[in-house]
């Protein structure tokens, strides 16, 4: 039998609603806004289209892309309460999907970390990082639903999409930087490879845990 919900917990969840639909408007938004300006050109097979930079690294970097894709839109969905209450099958092979479009992802960012030169050693250990964390995460919200602990696997799942989403962040944060002229585009690349991940996920696991220190607090 499930503890009765005080006043006080039932008035900040109410509270609490608006900020959760005003986040994922923003996440949304800053998601089209990333699909629509840097995604069409990667599936144009040419040296012009990716860079130089980027076309000796298109076998992987591609995958990457493409697998990353379908982790960002399908996170979503995942997190709909509607979605698990209503249509659970389709929670689930939406689930598995995300997994395995998150290690695909994670290994193809460890393949283009290994092309990339010694003089961008700090970007390719960033996107080392990224993929560790990103098969981390997941592997941990797999892990906890297997085990049918839904908190766990509701946290774990928080964390691992702040980290699939590091696609976004790291692009919207670099077109913040180049127009404010901050660093050369080398400098930024080797900051956010570690940043559009680690700062996101540093701030996410304050929240969650600062979530269960003060629950039940009015």
């Amino acid at each position: 039998m499930n503890p009765p919900v005080t006043p006080s917990v039932s008035v900040a969840a109410n509270k609490a609603k608006p900020l959760v639909w005003l986040g994922w408007f923003v996440v949304l938004s800053l998601l089209a806004y990333f699909v629509v300006k840097y995604v069409p050109r990667y599936f144009v097979f040419t040296p012009e289209s990716y860079g130089d930079y980027f076309w000796a690294k298109a076998s992987w970097l591609f995958p990457h892309l493409l697998s990353g894709l379908f982790a960002v839109v399908i996170g979503p969905l995942q997190f709909w309460p509607r979605m698990r209450r209503d249509y659970l099958p389709f929670h689930r092979i939406a689930g598995r999907v995300y997994v395995v479009a998150a290690l695909i992802g994670a290994i193809a960012a460890l393949g283009m970390a290994s092309s990339i030169g010694k003089d961008d050693a700090a970007y390719a250990f960033g996107l080392i990082g990224l993929a560790t964390a990103w098969v981390t995460t997941t592997s941990m919200a797999f892990a906890a639903i297997r085990r049918k602990n839904l908190t766990q696997h509701k946290q774990w799942m928080v964390r691992s999409y702040v980290v699939t989403f590091a696609f976004v962040t790291f692009r919207l944060a670099d077109d913040l930087m180049k127009a404010g002229n901050i660093l050369s585009e080398h400098e930024r690349a080797a900051l956010l490879a570690w940043s559009c991940w680690a700062v996101p996920l540093l701030v996410t696991e304050v929240v969650l845990q600062a979530g269960a220190i003060f629950k039940g607090r009015t």
